[in-house]
């Protein structure tokens, strides 16, 4: 267990959380900001304050010439499209990502009941109930696709006792503000991060009472992730499900809540990734990173307008020899 308290363990906590930098915050990332979604979300319709947030999204997504080219350059990996069929996806994302938003309001400022007469359908329920039967606690892995917040709230009312893995907003008093709303809705939260040593230690704890813990992966903390092959190309991927496993043998359950056509939610879990044991524990850890971004793949190659990353996946500055992973 000495490993758990290894400088290199902080970064796989922060990488569990999806480390926001100020580039990925925009300005409207604020506690005032969202209390003012809030205060929409309570006076207006759900169709009329999702129509708002669309508006602002695309005004903010045409202010931040960054966030273009990292989301176009993003979805052309994944698509192949290229001119004006991929500025049409981006704009479709930008408008998806706006109302994910304000939906998150909307199940904020109303009742439990609510939230969840927006899911349509769950397919994969047994895929978790299989996981959680074998008493070892799941690793529920997700990532920045569809509404992964309600996916939090979904559980949580399904009897699946919650934590979500997070670092720091912006501001301690939006942090404070969020951690409440979850703590609301019976969602433990572990904070990572800097003067958070121990968060690992709590990890592990919360698998072994037979809790799920929930973690963002498809965006590591910028220079702590894995390399992996993610579609045709070297990124970096979150190795803090296959760490995890390494250390409880907890079934990792990748599980997305995404948007349907007719404007409610339908959440699905696949199968428990298959994950390998090696004498070489980094060899292992490696290879079952790998495994998680296949997975990925799949599932976001289905929902490209519905995976929302608005900062590059694909470094220049990795190497161009990726190791193969799948020996």
């Amino acid at each position: 267990m000495s490993a758990l308290t290894d400088a290199s363990q902080v970064s796989i906590e922060e990488q569990a959380a999806g480390k926001k930098t100020q580039a990925d915050c925009p300005r409207i990332y604020t506690l005032r900001a969202f209390q003012a979604g809030l205060a929409l979300a309570r006076m207006l319709p759900r169709w009329a304050s999702r129509a708002i947030a669309s508006t602002i999204g695309q005004i903010e997504y045409c202010r931040r010439s960054c966030a273009q080219s990292a989301l176009r350059e993003n979805l052309r990996a994944v698509t192949g499209r290229s001119g004006a069929d991929l500025e049409r996806l981006c704009r479709e994302n930008v408008a998806q990502f706006s109302q994910m938003l304000a939906d998150y309001f909307y199940c904020a400022s109303h009742s439990t009941e609510k939230a969840d007469a927006l899911l349509e359908a769950w397919h994969g329920k047994e895929h978790l109930m299989t996981a959680r039967d074998q008493g070892k606690g799941v690793i529920v892995i997700t990532g920045h696709l569809g509404n992964w917040e309600l996916g939090g709230i979904l559980l949580a009312l399904r009897g699946l006792p919650m934590t979500v893995i997070t670092l720091d907003e912006p501001s301690t008093a939006l942090t404070e503000w969020r951690d409440a709303y979850r703590r609301k809705l019976g969602i433990k939260t572990i904070a990572v991060g800097p003067g958070r040593e121990f968060a690992f230690v709590e990890m592990i704890q919360t698998l072994r009472r037979g809790e799920c813990l929930a973690m963002l992966v498809d965006r590591p903390y910028a220079g702590t992730g894995t390399p992996v092959q993610f579609f045709g190309r070297q990124a970096e991927f979150s190795s803090a499900a296959a760490l995890l496993w390494q250390h409880t043998g907890a079934p990792v359950v990748p599980a997305f809540v995404v948007r349907s056509a007719s404007g409610g939610y339908c959440s699905f879990a696949e199968p428990a990734v298959p994950m390998q044991s090696r004498e070489d524990s980094r060899s292992a850890l490696a290879a079952n990173t790998q495994a998680v971004a296949s997975v990925f793949e799949s599932i976001i190659q289905r929902y490209p307008e519905q995976w929302f990353n608005y900062v590059p996946i694909w470094q220049s500055s990795l190497p161009n020899d990726a190791p193969s992973l799948h020996a």
